[in-house]
């Protein structure tokens, strides 16, 4: 791992999940996201090490284990360290069996405990709104960025850097995974429209290798997937689909690798479009011998 600076006092490491780093006079910094695991903390803390610096803050984007998973080991390594979030995202962080609760529906069945969806349990000191906060002598934006997740947020630096979470995704991301895990289509398409507005002079997004200072491209493709899953699911709705039946369609059509997590992952970004296009009073629903059926 390697620190690359970007603008004035903000960097950033690449990885899985790329991290950023504000840095302060004093030798401390911001870190915006770790990782999954006490191995990819234990990495960070010696690139930053190199540089002489210690975690003073930091803030996750939302609360997907490949986001907060290393925040505790590295709080525990550099003690006196502070962990913010925005209000749902802490509970989540907080109370690890939320997710697989969201996922299951009940308490969750054995098979969801993967690191994937299960993190340690981090406690959360900064609990963060929409607006300007003061990280020692600094000041982010919190801007909301939901549809990920129900309150995924992105972070603005002093030097017009957005670091964005899993706002949108790269080109390979799409490439791979045609059908992402989304929580809420239409708060999602209301932060690429935010997104597509915007005028950062870098977009931070979690997993990708390039660096991008001109994000139009990239959201439009995010839209244009968005909009291709929408027209496939009403495809498939020409005749009544159970949701399982539809996730069971979706998994087949783009080959999706099968595990319990990775079900579950799908069927809730189905569940996320049903949502979605029954708000937009595209498709109806009916109950018949037990089973609820949607339908255009």
């Amino acid at each position: 791992m390697e620190l690359i600076k970007l603008r004035g006092h903000t960097n950033y490491i690449p990885g899985a999940t790329n991290v950023g780093v504000y840095r302060y006079k004093n030798g401390f910094c911001t870190l915006i996201d770790t990782g999954i695991d006490n191995t990819v903390g234990k990495k960070i803390l010696e690139t930053l090490d190199k540089e002489k610096l210690k975690v003073k803050y930091i803030v996750n984007t939302h609360a997907h284990p490949d986001h907060f998973g290393a925040d505790d080991y590295i709080k525990e390594n550099h003690t006196g360290t502070l962990i913010a979030a925005s209000r749902v995202e802490k509970l989540f962080m907080e109370n690890n069996s939320l997710e697989g609760t969201v996922f299951y529906g009940a308490s969750p069945m054995q098979g969801l405990s993967a690191k994937v969806v299960k993190a340690r349990e981090t406690p959360v000191d900064i609990e963060l709104s929409a607006g300007t906060v003061e990280l020692g002598d600094k000041k982010f934006e919190i801007v909301p960025l939901k549809g990920h997740t129900l309150d995924q947020i992105g972070v603005v630096t002093e030097d017009n850097v957005i670091f964005c979470g899993d706002a949108f995704f790269s080109e390979e991301k799409l490439e791979k995974y045609p059908f992402p895990f989304l929580f809420d289509i239409l708060e999602q398409f209301k932060t690429l429209e935010f997104l597509m507005a915007s005028n950062y002079d870098y977009y931070i997004i979690s997993h990708s290798e390039k660096l991008i200072d001109d994000p139009k491209a990239l959201i439009q493709k995010n839209i244009d997937n968005l909009n291709d899953n929408i027209n496939m699911i009403l495809e498939y709705l020409a005749q009544p689909l159970t949701r399982e039946d539809l996730a069971e369609l979706v998994i087949k059509r783009y080959n999706i690798i099968m595990n319990v997590p990775q079900y579950f992952i799908t069927l809730t970004s189905v569940s996320a479009f049903l949502t979605y296009l029954l708000e937009k009073q595209s498709i109806n629903t009916d109950i018949i011998d037990g089973k609820l059926y949607f339908y255009v």
